[in-house]
């Protein structure tokens, strides 16, 4: 049984959930199934209309549940959760996903002294298919091609010894982030005003900047169930410009502004055409929404924007 509100725990995983009923049960399980390391688990819900809290009194009342009458979304979500977590480490872990193996190897990273503040996973799909999880920061000279970005991390410089089967990254996806108490503090935890995208990375960048590695393990593995949907594409820009307004030097921030806008224009050009060819209702709804990014341009340079 996991322990709460207990000295020795060593491991805080907190969840952050809104209508995810569906997918806590086998996340749950599979918590208490494979952890083999003292861990509590915060499970922030944001006001669900699906009677989340009463399942998870009901099924699981060992996890500790915090309840919002708003829907605070995934970054301010964690940070209220964090605020109630007593472990010395924290694991940022999605809601929509199953643990595969246990987690006791990202604890050993971050204990071995050795200069490591982030460790991430390896991603698999509903079907156990490898996902993407883990990549390099949102250079200007990147975003001509966002899939640029992702790395496979097993190609990646080993970090310590191979045994460790860790590999540098520049940051890793939120979905599975373990982290120290210490250095969430020290960053001041996920940043508020970034909305919906772009905090995973923006926190391995403030973890980077106090001299400390992220690193991707893939001795652990989970499942992930969600994926990217084109309404997020707004989210996807406004990470972008946010990051380039935290951490670039002007020059840079104004060739990433530059960049970015001109593939959005490229974007809509040929979107439009094969829409207009085709009528594949597919490339209608991207096409829309860079339309829609392209209209709140002015809105995506400013904090925490919102695209209905």
């Amino acid at each position: 049984m996991p322990n709460m509100k207990d000295a020795t725990t060593t491991v805080s995983i907190l969840l952050v959930c809104y209508n995810a009923r569906n997918f806590l049960e086998d996340c749950l399980n599979s918590i208490r199934e494979k952890v083999t390391v003292p861990y509590e688990v915060i499970l922030l819900d944001n006001g669900s209309s699906d009677d989340t809290a009463g399942f998870i009194a009901q099924r699981f009342p060992w996890v500790r549940l915090v309840r919002s009458e708003e829907n605070l979304g995934f970054i301010r979500g964690n940070n209220l959760a964090a605020q109630q977590a007593q472990g010395k480490y924290y694991l940022l872990l999605n809601s929509d996903t199953i643990l595969l193996g246990d987690i006791a190897p990202a604890v050993r990273l971050l204990e071995s002294l050795f200069g490591i503040g982030i460790v991430g996973g390896e991603m698999y799909g509903a079907h156990r298919q490898l996902r993407p999880s883990a990549g390099r920061f949102p250079r200007a000279w990147y975003l001509w091609r966002f899939a640029s970005l992702w790395v496979e991390a097993r190609r990646m410089p080993h970090f310590g010894a191979p045994e460790w089967q860790a590999f540098q990254v520049d940051w890793v996806e939120g979905s599975f982030l373990m982290t120290s108490a210490e250095n969430w503090q020290a960053v001041g935890g996920l940043d508020e005003s970034n909305f919906f995208y772009g905090d995973d990375i923006d926190f391995c960048r403030s973890t980077r900047q106090r001299g400390l590695a992220t690193v991707q393990c893939s001795e652990i593995q989970y499942v992930h169930f969600g994926g990217f949907e084109p309404s997020r594409t707004g989210y996807i820009y406004a990470g972008f410009r946010h990051y380039h307004q935290k951490f670039s030097s002007n020059f840079e921030r104004l060739l990433a502004d530059a960049i970015l806008r001109f593939g959005l224009l490229v974007r809509i050009v040929l979107y439009g055409l094969r829409y207009r060819i085709t009528g594949d209702a597919i490339l209608g709804d991207r096409f829309r929404h860079f339309l829609k990014v392209h209209s709140s341009w002015a809105r995506t340079a400013t904090a925490a924007p919102r695209f209905p």
